[in-house]
């Protein structure tokens, strides 16, 4: 490489990550003029000016309002534009699906759930593809603001996001993104369920650092959240926690083996002990009845031993979410964290819980939000 193009290279990494900068700090600002920019970047005031006019071009920033003068003219305020471009997605599960919509920002703008049962079908698929035009057809985005659609379910999803490599639960071993994008208008991926999930929880909570997500929905799932970014294995995409096995020649588990965390810890496997949906079983248990305690007591036992095993190797907060944890109250979590803590041999490290901040499931908004973050990085 020549010293030309050597110089060349560094000017353009410069112009680049100025870009980025001043980007990153209109939209981390509610409002800011291009004066503060220049202070608070340490850069100076034309090359900050040259890069607002690009993302105002872009749609990305506009002028909205006056900073108070101090004297002199007054100083334009800029805004980063919310829904300069949305994100969609979508959950697949075995009885419906949700789609949802998000800004920049990560807010959920719409939102809409589907009574379809899943199908590996093209019929299926062909619907999905309608709707989500359907869903979109009533607002007022060009497609050009359309980021894509991130497509979430209950399977181990390839690195790229284009196959799905194990999906016994809706019977899509094997699925590939082929199968999906024709039906749909804009780019596609696919995406784990849990790993959407811990994508929201990340992006919603700013101090989440490392933690481990349990996420207590229909089917157990859980993610390893490893500073402040979701942790992808080699194959195993952001973990299999739900087939680590609790009692061996336990009950049987979807995955062919017995006695996996999913068969005893599941919002599932707690509606088959209680017998009832848990709609009903959660009021009858408050009233007061004891076979009901007896059954929600044993359930929390077996979640604080999955708790207290996975606490062994990773000594973090665990966050609970997913539809069952809206049932939980304070008292539950205090009574989890108690049973966790007298399973671990070393009784001066308190376990750490925190509550999810969605009350039901986070993956359809949490595979929109995977395709926010790809778009904002890509300044």
């Amino acid at each position: 490489m020549t010293i030309a193009s050597t110089s060349s290279s560094t000017s353009a990494e410069l112009r680049n990550a100025n870009r980025r900068r001043v980007l990153h700090a209109v939209y981390e600002q509610i409002g800011i003029s291009k004066q503060d920019l220049s202070q608070r970047l340490s850069m100076s005031l034309p090359t900050v000016t040259q890069n607002l006019k690009e993302f105002e071009a872009m749609g990305l920033i506009e002028r909205r309002g006056l900073c108070e003068s101090t004297g002199g003219r007054k100083a334009q305020i800029y805004h980063f534009v919310s829904d300069a471009r949305v994100a969609i997605g979508a959950i697949l599960l075995k009885e419906f699906y949700r789609i949802v919509m998000v800004d920049l920002y990560g807010n959920v703008l719409k939102a809409e759930r589907f009574p379809t049962p899943f199908a590996r079908t093209p019929a299926y698929f062909e619907q999905l593809g309608q709707n989500i035009r359907t869903f979109i057809s009533g607002l007022t985005y060009r497609p050009d603001q359309i980021l894509g659609a991130a497509i979430a379910l209950q399977g181990l999803v390839s690195h790229d996001g284009t196959s799905v490599i194990y999906g016994e639960i809706l019977k899509c071993t094997g699925l590939t993104l082929d199968e999906v994008q024709p039906y749909i208008p804009y780019p596609c991926v696919l995406i784990h369920d849990t790993e959407a999930s811990a994508t929201a929880e990340v992006w919603a909570q700013n101090d989440l650092k490392d933690a481990v997500l349990l996420s207590l929905t229909r089917n157990f799932g859980g993610a390893l959240i490893i500073s402040g970014e979701v942790h992808r294995g080699r194959e195993l995409s952001s973990s299999v926690i739900e087939h680590m096995r609790l009692y061996p020649n336990g009950r049987p588990c979807y995955c062919g083996r017995k006695g996996c965390i999913e068969a005893y810890c599941s919002a599932y496997a707690l509606q088959l002990s209680a017998g009832e949906p848990l709609e009903q079983f959660f009021p009858a248990m408050r009233q007061g009845s004891p076979e009901r305690t007896q059954i929600w007591h044993h359930y929390l036992q077996d979640l604080a031993i999955a708790i207290n095993n996975i606490r062994m190797l990773m000594d973090t907060e665990y966050i609970i979410g997913g539809f069952l944890q809206k049932f939980m109250d304070d008292q539950d979590f205090l009574l989890l964290a108690r049973y966790v803590n007298q399973e671990c041999p070393f009784q001066s490290a308190p376990v750490h819980l925190r509550r999810s901040v969605f009350s039901d499931d986070a993956a359809a908004p949490g595979a929109a939000i995977s395709l926010i973050k790809q778009y904002l990085c890509s300044f």
